[in-house]
């Protein structure tokens, strides 16, 4: 759009603003406000103001006078900032500056310092100055000394100034004191909300500065006339917020006296309208700010309100546990709710604190804060109820966010109040949960699986058994039944905590496992389900995990179930290693050796016929058929849409019973300690032909996998991840393989096999494990690893091309040099050690942080 050339005489201004109020076209009035907005805001704004201010023409004068309005509101804060600089460079030569600028705004002129020694007293002035010449001079004290505040206060050029401004605080109090009066001549000149403004900035200061009594007294002086303006329908939000931030973060600023008036205010019926509003469902900015203010009251007086028995302590309290029940959903609609969390949160820490720093004290306060606790859970617990599905789905990704993050405010609380209630705490949410249960009202059945999960790591391994019996009225319900029976009509999101819930008390299921069969039954029958899949796999894998000595027996139909599932349907990718690996830990248990290994190769062998069917379809693509399960494994999703290359099909088959297998490996790992003495030669393992020939199949399958498909790298670092897993056992097992195999496979490896780097960690990693083993196996290892992976760092065109092999190489060098310096001073060595030198060397004369800090460590 086209501008219209700024006018060039007052006829052509006067002729703008009349033809603003006629009728013309949208674009044209357009046009003519965007001139008259570029002329306010010109240097010539003034002077066109001073033109027109008399005119005949009522919309001329208005328009005169908003240009002074816009001017005034533009350039005062330039002005009050170059005066306040004027102070800070030259505050010796205008030590009371406040009031010589009352003076002069009194004189209508400019007076000389000295004059102020024949001028009246401050508090005369500013009675003398008109609301215009009033307001200018608080705008002046609000700049100073918010300017003044920006500066070190601990910095030699700026102490005299912050001394000299804190002489200026009493005739600040005067003015303020002006500010605050209603007006009575002009009474659309208020001048409170310039004063509220000025006076939150002197807070703020004192608060930096504190303490400074000298300057503090006399502002003290002006709370009374503030708490005053909250009944200004207008100024109401301001002075929220000045009590509020001045109540948070400068709570010593306000005397007994103060505190009383503020007390009495919040019993007045003006105060009681607002609550109620606020409760109501009133989340505007008002009732916002009014609730912030109760907030901020609270946490100002916290000790003296929890210590406090009297009744308006106790109603103010009654107040505040109130504010978590206002109407309204959690964050979407009620905005005060989090907030007065916290400060409930602050009085259960300071509660806990007080009565174990002194638990011989007389505490004749404790049955009326617990009574007020009680009130706060049961508003909690109704609060963090979930939306319906369509009230959810209207929210925006930042409000579901929030309603999540209080949720998890509320589980901690939650666990504070634990610290102080224990089991009668247990026994509370026990109550609703059967309650809610009885009647299958689904929110609150949720809100108490949420807040029984909330406490499950409070309660410590000694007191565990006396929790059960309150326990049992949730697990030896009709729990498993209505779950297992009626997941149709159970809503999503119950259904998640229930089985969150299992996972988060699978203690509780290894000391009472007469219910560990419904849970497992349970979790089980949720795994194929698209959404609880993930949730229920992890669940089981925490609670076989946990209860694998008393689940030994079951492992037959676990694998049997596996199985099933697996013949039906196609789990994801991450709940099936999840199951693999519970069924692992489960047969890892078993005594028996015999059985054990019968368990396992039962198990191995449904991985293998994986491996196997991946082989094949690689070899012979025609053989892909999507009507059969084991294929559609090979899809992630199971999508018959949108059908990748057999190649890669074949990939993410063996991909995936690689990773199974991992997690096998993850779950025959021995939970419980042995000693390990290592001065004294580890017996040599007592020979197992059946467990050597599964360790044999066990690598030909991996070595299979790696040559058909490890052109990827992730077949390879899914190897190292399972050889891994047996580096760390004491015990024989199927993954703890021997030395020689385990060497025989590295030495397989070339510089051009991908994620050779990961290999050079891997190999780092069973040199640390060599000393489980008897030390006659080391030399003939070491012996065959060294000349690898030096060889490996030849193939570097220079030490930076690749940081990872460099690193990891430096570092199996330097831990053979640690603890088997015999190994490297073989004669045949002699040629690959000389390399390897010169190659370090060449590493510290490098740029790459990580290579350099393992040759420093080497050398």
């Amino acid at each position: 759009m086209e501008q219209l050339p700024l006018p060039t005489s007052l006829a052509e201004v006067e002729a703008l603003i009349r033809a603003l109020y006629q009728p013309n076209p949208p674009e044209t009035i357009s046009k003519i406000q965007e001139v008259l907005h570029r002329l306010q805001r010109s240097p010539e704004g003034w002077q066109l103001a001073q033109s027109l201010i008399a005119h005949r023409e009522d919309n001329i004068r208005f328009y005169a006078a908003l240009t002074l309005i816009i001017k005034l509101n533009r350039d005062r804060y330039k002005l009050c900032t170059a005066l306040a600089t004027y102070f800070m460079n030259f505050s010796h030569l205008w030590p009371n500056c406040i009031r010589h600028f009352i003076y002069c705004l009194d004189l209508g002129r400019g007076a000389p310092v000295d004059a102020l020694d024949d001028a009246l007293s401050t508090d005369i002035l500013v009675t003398k100055l008109d609301r215009q010449k009033l307001r200018a001079a608080i705008w002046f004290a609000t700049a100073f000394v918010e300017e003044v505040g920006k500066t070190d206060l601990n910095a030699p050029k700026f102490v005299q100034v912050h001394s000299r401004l804190v002489k200026n605080g009493p005739d600040v109090a005067c003015l303020l004191a002006r500010g605050f009066s209603p007006p009575s001549d002009h009474p659309n000149l208020k001048t409170q909300g310039e004063a509220l403004a000025c006076f939150q900035a002197w807070i703020l200061y004192c608060q930096r500065a504190s303490p400074i009594p000298e300057l503090v007294s006399p502002l003290r002086q002006l709370v009374s006339p503030a708490i005053h303006c909250f009944a200004d329908e207008e100024l109401f939000h301001p002075t929220a917020e000045l009590f509020s931030d001045a109540l948070a973060n400068y709570s010593s600023f306000f005397t007994d006296e103060q505190y009383a008036d503020l007390a009495t205010l919040f019993e007045s019926p003006w105060a009681a309208e607002h609550y109620q509003r606020l409760v109501g469902g009133n989340h505007e900015e008002d009732g916002i700010s009014f609730g912030l203010l109760m907030l901020a009251y609270g946490d100002a007086k916290v000790q003296d309100l929890m210590h406090s028995t009297d009744a308006r302590s106790q109603r103010f309290l009654e107040s505040l546990s109130g504010l978590l029940a206002a109407d309204g959903y959690l964050v979407g609609d009620d905005q005060i709710f989090v907030p007065a969390l916290e400060f409930w949160s602050t009085f259960i820490e300071t509660m806990t604190d007080d009565m174990y720093s002194d638990e011989e004290a007389a505490q004749t306060w404790k049955p009326y804060a617990e009574q007020h606790l009680k009130t706060v859970v049961m508003n909690c617990w109704r609060k963090i109820r979930w939306p319906s599905a369509e009230t959810f789905a209207e929210w925006d990704s930042t409000e579901r966010t929030a309603f999540g993050e209080a949720r998890k405010d509320v589980s901690d609380m939650l666990q504070s109040v634990f610290t102080l209630e224990g089991l009668t705490l247990v026994s509370f949410f026990a109550g609703l949960f059967h309650q809610a249960l009885a009647v299958q009202s689904w929110a609150e059945l949720e809100a108490s699986a949420f807040c029984l999960g909330a406490l499950s790591d409070c309660i410590s391994d000694s007191e565990e058994v006396k929790f059960d019996s309150e326990l049992s009225k949730v697990f030896a319900s009709s729990f498993f039944d209505l779950f297992g029976e009626s997941q149709g009509q159970i809503p999503l999101r119950l259904r998640q905590t229930g089985l969150a819930l299992i996972e988060r008390y699978c203690e509780y299921f290894e000391r009472n496992p007469q219910y560990l069969p419904n849970a497992l039954n349970l979790l089980f029958a949720a795994v194929g389900d698209s959404v609880l899949g993930g949730p229920s796999a992890r669940s089981i894998s925490t609670l076989c995990s946990s209860c694998r000595s008393i689940l030994t027996g079951e492992a037959g139909a676990f694998i049997q179930h596996y199985q099933t599932i697996r013949s039906s349907q196609v789990l994801d990718s991450l709940a099936e290693e999840r199951i693999v690996l519970s069924i692992a830990c489960i047969i890892q248990a078993i005594t028996d050796e015999t059985e054990r290994l019968n368990m396992f190769e039962e198990l191995y062998t449904l991985l293998k016929k994986d491996f196997e069917l991946a082989v094949q379809l690689k070899a012979l693509p025609t053989l892909l058929n999507l009507q059969n399960p084991d294929y559609l494994r090979g899809l992630d999703p199971p999508n018959t849409q949108s059908i990748p290359p057999v190649d890669e099909i074949a990939l993410q088959i063996a991909l995936r019973s690689t990773r199974c297998l991992a997690s096998m490996a993850k779950g025959m790992q021995d939970i419980k300690e042995h000693p390990v003495d290592l001065d004294s030669e580890p017996p040599s393992p007592h020979a197992n032909t059946r467990l050597s020939g599964l360790q044999q199949n066990i690598m030909q399958v991996l070595a299979e996998v790696q040559r058909v498909f490890g052109s990827t790298g992730e077949a390879v670092e899914i190897i190292c991840n399972i050889f891994r897993a047996g580096f760390s056992e004491t015990e024989p097992g199927p993954f703890v393989f021997p030395p020689d195999m385990v060497t025989e496979y590295f030495v397989q490896q070339r510089f051009e096999t991908p994620r050779v780097g990961t290999l050079l960690s891997t190999a780092c990693s069973f040199v640390g494990s060599l000393y489980r083993g008897p030390k006659a196996y080391v030399p003939a290892q070491l012996v065959r690893l060294v000349p690898w992976v030096i060889s490996i760092l030849q193939g570097l065109p220079e030490p930076e091309a690749d940081t990872e092999i460099s690193q990891n190489g430096i570092c199996f060098v330097d831990k053979v040099m640690a603890k088997y310096p015999d190994v490297l001073f073989h004669p045949h060595l002699a040629p690959l050690l000389e390399f390897f030198f010169l190659f370090t060397i060449k590493v510290l004369d490098g740029k790459e942080p990580l290579p350099k800090g393992a040759a420093a460590e080497f050398w």
